[in-house]
């Protein structure tokens, strides 16, 4: 299901003359009306008349979060007072804690925002005549009020459900006919358990899931499919940008369609800022073709990805971008093996149902590089008895064992089992711990690189 056949079908060379237009509107509009932009274009010599069309925007200097967090503040708005409908605030990320981005939308960013949410419902084969129930907790409340106006666009009908549990989700779904539930990663896991230890497969009559608020690993989606009965979906999105509908997926599922028309992507070294083809992997970078109230040239997400762009056998010819993954731990180097993180989050997410994290630390002994893997939190998670346990002890050794190449220690247990560590890694473990507990699955201690 196409929701803009003209925009999501267009021409490579059509999409890339809107974008030249658009991008040279866009720089001539943030020139005039953003100080902090003024200064920086002046800085490195360039007017609006030097930007004539996408072959031109690597001229044009980068944003960071740093520059939101410390330098743009309230001074990032093009416009001002009653111009602006809508505030959202993000902190990004614990790394960034303290430095909040106060994010501006008028009711034309609004308005982006519906269209680009109302083409991702309609990639997930979501319609005028579906229920779509909206979960997005107390982490995504803004963006749950956004779903709920884009599904009515779409006319399907809105169950709101922002914060219920698992249990009150499960009723409303199988009470009302349920066919499309949006929610964040965390929620739909809980949500799956809960259907398959009540037996609930049978009743549900979704169509299909929608997954806002953080990637996750491939095995736990294909987890929740079976239990569920239905395909799971991403959707990305970030508050400097818009909220989730940047880029989602269609029923192909071999990446997140990004809606170029009003979001500009690039992917470039993050060592040398240089911009690389289509199909490399680097630091996601974009530019927003058409936001008023809150605008960004080049800005670095810090998320690394790579973008295809062949012709979706959908009939997309937006481009795609594969599942982003964030920090500088996204491949361990251990004992001359490049491992990506992700493939650990995979094995370690398909051992056990439950909400467990773990911390993986790595040191050198008598020249070797050895792991050792802490389980956080179990207690929380029900494992009770000690054979529970020491199973769960000897499938996780064996999945870490089989992904590093060495045999790992692993131990269990609450906060006073993990004292010895905070005594060998120091801070580091500490802040690895803190991260684990908000939700991080597999958080990296490596005293290796540590001074």
């Amino acid at each position: 299901m196409i929701w803009n056949k003209a925009r999501e079908c267009v021409s490579r060379d059509e999409l890339a003359a809107l974008q030249g237009r658009r991008l040279v509107a866009l720089v001539k509009y943030m020139y005039e009306n953003i100080g902090y932009y003024k200064k920086k274009m002046q800085k490195v010599g360039l007017e609006p008349g030097d930007i004539r069309g996408i072959g031109d925007l690597n001229k044009l200097p980068f944003t960071t979060r740093q520059d939101l967090a410390d330098d743009l503040a309230l001074g990032a708005f093009a416009v001002k007072g009653s111009n602006i409908v809508h505030y959202q605030v993000s902190a990004h990320g614990a790394q960034y804690a303290g430095m909040g981005t106060v994010v501006g939308y008028t009711q034309g960013d609004l308005d982006v925002w519906g269209e680009c949410m109302a083409r991702s419902i309609c990639m997930a084969g979501l319609g005028e005549k579906d229920i779509i129930q909206v979960a997005c907790g107390s982490e995504l409340c803004a963006e749950g009020l956004a779903v709920q106006a884009c599904a009515n666009r779409v006319r399907a009908a809105v169950v709101a459900a922002s914060d219920c549990g698992p249990v009150a989700l499960a009723a409303l779904m199988r009470r009302l006919g349920v066919t499309g539930i949006v929610g964040s990663g965390t929620q739909l896991k809980k949500l799956a358990q809960l259907v398959e230890e009540r037996g609930w497969q049978n009743s549900l009559r979704l169509k299909a899931v929608i997954c806002s608020g953080g990637a996750w690993p491939e095995g736990v989606r294909k987890k929740i499919q079976n239990i569920m009965g239905s395909r799971v979906y991403d959707i990305f999105g970030l508050d400097g940008l818009t909220g989730p509908g940047v880029a989602g997926e269609c029923a192909f599922q071999k990446g997140m369609h990004i809606q170029e028309d009003y979001f500009l992507p690039e992917i470039v070294d993050p060592d040398t800022m240089r911009v690389l083809p289509g199909g490399l992997r680097g630091q996601l970078v974009f530019t927003t073709l058409q936001k008023q109230g809150f605008p960004l040239i080049r800005y670095r997400t810090m998320g690394m990805t790579k973008l295809h762009y062949e012709i979706c056998e959908c009939g997309r010819t937006l481009a795609r971008m594969d599942r982003i993954t964030y920090g500088i731990d996204d491949v361990l180097l251990i004992r001359g093996n490049h491992v990506p993180i992700s493939r650990i989050e995979e094995a370690l997410s398909g051992i056990l149902d439950r909400e467990i994290c773990y911390i993986i630390c790595v040191r050198k002994e008598r020249g070797l590089d050895v792991a050792m893997v802490c389980i956080v939190d179990a207690g929380r998670s029900k494992v009770a008895s000690e054979a529970d346990k020491a199973d769960m002890k000897q499938r996780v050794a064996g999945a870490v064992s089989a992904i590093l190449g060495l045999k790992v220690e692993v131990i269990i247990g609450a906060d006073n089992n993990f004292g010895k560590f905070r005594e060998i890694f120091g801070p580091a473990f500490h802040e690895a711990y803190q991260e684990a507990l908000l939700g991080k699955k597999v958080a990296i201690v490596d005293e290796r690189k540590i001074s």
